[in-house]
């Protein structure tokens, strides 16, 4: 009696368990990072199972996509609240309920320090749902970062450039352009609180 061949293994393992799902994202992860580019055939060979089987939990590559970027942002998000708790001497469990400069600060602190990968560039892994994906990022940036309508017109512009250097930061840092050492990351950090003056 002959042992089934790699493809018939893979071909026979159940893919839908929930717990599937997650090592599924894993995987998709991981080799997006590794590759930075994603395909269904790549992620349900990473993932070790079949295209149908990573298909029924992601029909499309959108929707995979859509899922690591979302994973991806709620590890940013748990982060950030994490360094505002310790920042801040208080629990955060929601950026809406932190005032603008917390999060700001917060943003670019987990910008300059937080464990990133190449993986956290997915909006930029396929050309033709760059669009779709920058548009889903978008809204996740909105809700981090939204800017009180009260806010005076200086203090948005200030909130606008400490934005703009983390923004920079994760994406450099994210793609291998630049690392920054801890000296200065401390200094970065300590510029963009001064920049920020008191609470708001």
């Amino acid at each position: 009696m002959t042992s089934p061949s790699p493809s018939t293994t893979t071909e026979t393992r159940p893919a839908h368990r929930p717990s599937a799902r997650e090592a599924m994202l894993d995987a998709a992860e991981a080799h997006l990072g590794a590759d930075g580019t994603l395909s269904l055939e790549a992620a349900a060979r990473a993932a070790g199972v079949s295209k149908p089987g990573l298909m029924y939990h992601f029909a499309t590559k959108e929707d995979l996509l859509a899922a690591v970027l979302d994973r991806i942002a709620e590890r940013y998000e748990q982060e950030m609240l994490a360094r505002i708790t310790e920042s801040g001497g208080q629990s955060a469990e929601d950026l809406a309920g932190v005032p603008a400069r917390q999060r700001f600060l917060a943003y670019l602190q987990w910008s300059c320090q937080g464990s990133l990968s190449p993986a956290d560039l997915v909006i930029f892994a396929d050309p033709r749902l760059r669009v779709t994906l920058t548009e889903r990022w978008q809204e996740q940036l909105d809700r981090w970062l939204v800017v009180p309508p009260e806010t005076p017109a200086d203090l948005r512009r200030r909130l606008l450039a400490v934005r703009l250097m983390a923004d920079g930061v994760w994406f450099d840092r994210a793609s291998g352009l630049l690392e920054i050492p801890a000296d200065e990351t401390a200094s970065l950090e300590e510029t963009a609180a001064d920049l920020l003056g008191g609470e708001s």
